[in-house]
């Protein structure tokens, strides 16, 4: 009996954790678009700048996403995938896996690299576009 009852315990906590770090696919697949930039000039004083006809990601429901832009510098490499840890990850690049971080907030999508071209703050904005 006290066997089964740890059994039942681990079962429990198990799928408590996994069911915390599943992904929500249904809130962010779809079309976005690049909206707006974060640029800061090292001083905090950084802005939100609008973006005309920014480039757009897709993001399936079987955990890929697809730039209208490469992912990588210098290289067409225009698809990721993405997980519950939102994390973006581009492991195609030539000499790096190139990754991104994100997350859904008052509906809209934002990005964030991790990569040394940006030193100071640096973000996107994405709106979901109608399908």
């Amino acid at each position: 009996m006290r066997n089964l009852l740890l059994l039942v315990s681990i079962a429990i906590i198990t799928s408590c954790a996994k069911s915390s770090l599943e992904l929500n696919t249904k809130e962010i697949s779809g079309k976005w678009q690049l909206a707006e930039i974060l640029a800061d000039p090292g001083d905090g004083s950084g802005t939100w700048k609008t973006v005309e006809n920014g480039k757009t990601l897709k993001f399936d429901e079987d955990g890929m996403v697809y730039s209208s832009t490469s992912f990588c510098y210098g290289e067409e490499i225009n698809e990721a995938s993405y997980d519950a840890s939102k994390k973006m990850i581009s492991s195609n690049c030539a000499d790096r896996n190139v990754e991104l971080s994100y997350e859904l907030k008052e509906g809209n999508l934002f990005v964030y690299p991790h990569n040394p071209r940006c030193i100071e703050t640096c973000g996107s904005k994405y709106k979901k576009m109608e399908d």
